[in-house]
């Protein structure tokens, strides 16, 4: 019996202490509300979300949306089962993506837990119409 025992406890440290790792999924819905303007975010090439904190990633998304005002809802899975994860959505004007043109950008924070799934919003209320010019013209 002497033999088993290291194997029973070797086995059992490692579903102890070098656990299963679970993902968990975050089903993150991105909406534009008023005063934003479908015609505003109809000028958008590039949409990006950026994930910090307990996790990182940067997700490519279509963009502009097909049916505004909702862009449409994103999965995201990680390991991390603490801390704070932060998904703020960035609408750019054009490539390549910086300051000068950006039109939105907007966050929604979750609490990273144990719970398998879990759904948030984020809600697009503000558009920078100097950085994303509408390229509407009038004719005399």
């Amino acid at each position: 019996m002497k033999p088993r025992l290291p194997l029973l406890a070797a086995i059992l440290g490692a579903a102890l202490f070098g656990g299963c790792n679970t993902y968990h999924y975050y089903d993150i819905d991105v909406t534009f509300m008023s005063p934003v303007t479908e015609t505003q975010v109809s000028v958008m090439k590039l949409c990006l979300v950026d994930v910090s904190g307990a996790a990182s990633d940067t997700l490519v998304l279509d963009c502009p949306p097909a049916k505004f005002p909702d862009l449409g809802t994103f999965e995201y899975a990680t390991f991390a089962d603490s801390g704070t994860i932060t998904f703020t959505f960035n609408g750019f004007y054009d490539l390549p993506q910086s300051s000068s043109n950006q039109c939105t950008s907007s966050s929604t924070s979750k609490t990273a837990s144990s719970q398998i799934t879990q759904t948030g919003t984020i809600t697009v209320t503000d558009f920078n119409t100097t950085n994303c010019p509408q390229n509407v013209t009038t004719t005399p």
